[in-house]
């Protein structure tokens, strides 16, 4: 058993205790009814900034070792502006105060970093307890139903799903929700277009059902790595060492060949079966809808065995309005993918961001305009170069809609990203359209409630910048702010000033 201090990215059990003692953690111990109690709180908690609740006490909680205590909110943001995306960037290894950009870097620089092999350990927590065949009874657990339409129980929402091919080259980790559907049974979106869908897939070719495991709990790095879109036969496992910079440790599991990291709360084993279906869904979605009548037949996961540490923590991503890990963890790192593309095709593309308050549908992108100008292209020819490198790539396929903002342009400050698009946007000029043999993702609400859902999706990158900006480093305007328009050091006399004018505070800007 490993007996070293691990960081916030390695250990759960370290990032909250950092995190507690930032005050970003509430530990509930009155009992809470994971039937809609649970998700209500953490629901609260995303949409407030508040910290994220504890909950030890969930009723139905198999005593005070067993399973299992919930985590709400694990990679929500923080209300003080200053630490705002601080669960994000403790996850993989930067401090509280590092800023969206910061992160996407961080991503950036992971993924073109040699990856680092895991390390095979033997013992772990998650050993100290195990349950197998028909003692398990998920029925009997403390799983949450997480909103009031919900087609079920969902177990799983921030586990990590281990599978790997048949011949065992490639091992994926993933993350896809899987709802409780009996004893020993669960379902979840296995999406053929996504890894763990094409890998279920290799294994039912040849008549098999996937050897799987689920663990919960996992070090956040490990859920970071898991949520983000890379590219396949990327082993996720080697590319956790990449963005912490030390080897993830796993462990095998008890009935098949598969590991996971050895410092996870829970793990469920088992098998995906190749042929048995049960229907799936619906449930509250990264979009910030859910609609009732949306079911779909998916595979049976069977459960076999049950391994966890004692009193473990089981971390739950209660889907909905912005800004949850569906639009934090996994939009920011797509964000990270789409840069690493536009730059591998040297454009001169700067940063990127996806606002929280588009639930995971714009995605901006912001130019270096020294770079652009001296390029000698067009607006039409650059947004077209743009779109095609995005929308026909893997994270493509989740991208519908990008905006191309100039270098004075901050991506993640929505007022600037609204400003110039509602000043620099011309209606049907400025849209560059694309429809046709372009993947898309029919969880957008209006792909499938839209107009004509049945057709191709159009893609749009929406140009927020006016011609003379690719011409000339010159703007022919000047902006019209505090920050643009007065000497150096009167802005400085005025912060300094500005309790002494008699304001009650020095404020951040709106």
């Amino acid at each position: 058993m490993s007996t070293g201090n691990l960081s916030a990215a390695l250990s759960l059990r370290t990032f909250l205790e950092e995190c507690k003692a930032e005050g970003d953690v509430v530990e509930i111990d009155l009992e809470v009814d994971p039937h809609l109690e649970s998700g209500a709180i953490s629901r609260r908690a995303y949409e407030t900034g508040s910290p994220m609740p504890l909950i030890n006490n969930p009723k139905g909680k198999d005593g005070p070792e067993g399973l299992f205590r919930i985590l709400g909110a694990p990679v929500g943001v923080r209300s003080d502006r200053a630490t705002r995306y601080a669960r994000f960037a403790k996850s993989i290894g930067l401090p509280s105060n590092a800023t969206g950009h910061d992160i996407i870097q961080k991503l950036l620089a992971s993924k073109r970093a040699e990856p680092i092999p895991s390390v095979k350990v033997h013992d772990a927590p998650l050993k100290e307890h195990k349950i197998f065949g028909d003692e398990i009874d998920l029925l009997k657990l403390p799983v949450p139903k997480n909103h009031t339409s919900d087609g079920g129980r969902y177990f799983l929402t921030y586990g990590l799903h281990s599978v790997q091919t048949p011949d065992g080259k490639w091992v994926n980790w993933a993350i896809t929700r899987c709802m409780v559907i009996g004893k020993r049974q669960l379902t979840g979106l296995v999406d053929v277009k996504q890894d763990i869908g094409a890998i279920w897939a290799m294994w039912k070719a040849q008549g098999k059902d996937t050897p799987w495991a689920c663990a919960l709990g996992v070090p956040p790095a490990a859920a970071v790595a898991s949520g983000m879109p890379l590219p396949k036969f990327v082993n996720e496992p080697d590319y956790v060492g990449a963005i912490t910079g030390v080897p993830v440790e796993v462990i095998k599991c008890e009935t098949n060949d598969l590991v996971v990291p050895a410092q996870s709360e829970v793990v469920l084993e088992g098998t995906i079966s190749a042929n048995e279906t049960a229907d799936e869904g619906p449930m509250g979605e990264y979009h910030g809808f859910l609609f009732p009548a949306k079911k779909s037949p998916q595979p049976v996961m069977t459960v076999n065995a049950i391994t966890y540490r004692s009193n473990p923590i089981v971390p739950i991503a209660v889907a909905g309005r912005a800004p949850d890990e569906t639009h934090t963890v996994w939009a920011l790192s797509i964000c990270a993918e789409i840069l690493d593309l536009l730059q591998q095709a040297d454009l001169p593309i700067t940063k990127a961001w996806c606002p929280y308050e588009s639930q995971a549908i714009w995605y901006v992108v912001q130019v270096d305009r020294k770079r652009l100008v001296e390029m000698k292209t067009t607006p039409e020819t650059f947004c077209r170069q743009v779109g095609e490198i995005v929308f026909s790539s893997k994270p493509g396929r989740f991208v519908p809609k990008i905006f191309v903002v100039g270098d004075n342009i901050d991506p993640s400050d929505l007022h600037e990203v609204v400003w110039a698009e509602a000043t620099k946007s011309q209606p049907q000029d400025s849209d560059f359209f694309f429809v046709g043999n372009y993947p898309t993702y029919d969880l957008v609400p209006y792909a499938t409630h839209g107009f004509n859902p049945r057709e191709p999706q159009a893609k749009v990158v929406r140009l927020c910048m006016l011609p003379a900006e690719f011409k000339t480093l010159d703007r022919p305007w000047v902006e019209a702010s505090f920050r643009a328009s007065y000497p150096e050091e009167l802005k400085k006399k005025v912060l300094d000033s500005w309790l002494a004018y008699g304001f009650g505070e020095n404020p951040v800007n709106l």
